[in-house]
């Protein structure tokens, strides 16, 4: 068993205090300086997007190689090849639905309208111009690999040194939930629940990249489809 040092201590605690930070500060001076018109404010958002995740997740991978510790336990290695095959068919197939739906979507006028009623909470978030979606597609990258490495891999290991695996898949699902409370408390269970379905993967396979490719694939998605819907509704979006 791996004993816990004060560094995963920090880091678990980031995990937790970081959403709250970036609700209660950071998210609604974007939005203040967004509605201001203030010019490249989400082009550098998503900058400091990829700089938080990024960082971090580089300075826990260093630390655990430091500490030699087994990349196992991050589900890096050990899963089983043909689960994790399987499972990345499967998550290549979902990748192809995904596409064919949203075409489907811009095909039609009336499904357009009310998936724009649908994003519309998320809109600040999506990309709205050409330079400003080809770094979402970054974003949307960092997003399955940090966030991945942050919660099915660190925070489910570090919680299940204190209770029942079961437990920690639970917990870790919900807190990935509340890491996205800034979009607002309805989010929190639906992400959740995204969360539980990450989790699940990784189980399944025994590694995190099924999960990466999953978790990047549905952000990936939904800034395509946000750029399409909301981007190219407002004036700059001709660049793309």
């Amino acid at each position: 068993m791996i004993h816990p040092a004060i560094l995963d201590h920090v880091f678990a605690a980031l995990l937790v205090v970081g959403p709250l930070i970036e609700w209660r500060w950071g998210w609604p001076r974007f939005l203040a300086r967004l509605s201001a018109g203030v010019p490249g404010v989400r082009l550098r958002f998503y900058v400091a997007t990829l700089l938080a995740e990024w960082l971090p997740a580089l300075a826990l991978l260093v630390f655990w190689d430091w500490k030699l510790r087994s990349w196992s336990a991050l589900h890096f290695a050990g899963g089983s090849p043909w689960r994790t095959a399987l499972t990345l068919v499967a998550i290549v197939v979902l990748i192809v639905l995904q596409t064919l739906q949203r075409r489907a979507i811009l095909a039609s006028t009336k499904r357009i309208e009310r998936i724009r009623r649908m994003l519309a909470f998320v809109e600040p978030l999506v990309p709205h111009t050409g330079a400003e979606r080809r770094v979402f597609w970054a974003v949307s990258v960092t997003a399955g690999v940090c966030e991945e490495i942050f919660y099915r891999g660190f925070l489910t290991w570090y919680l299940s040194l204190w209770m029942p695996l079961v437990a920690a898949v639970l917990l870790s699902a919900l807190l990935f939930g509340f890491g996205h409370i800034y979009l607002g408390r309805r989010q929190v269970p639906q992400t959740a629940l995204v969360g539980l379905l990450l989790s699940l993967v990784v189980l399944f396979s025994g590694s995190l990249w099924p999960a990466v490719l999953l978790h990047a694939s549905i952000d990936w998605n939904s800034g395509e489809l946000g750029y399409r819907v909301l981007g190219q509704a407002q004036p700059a979006a001709a660049e793309g």
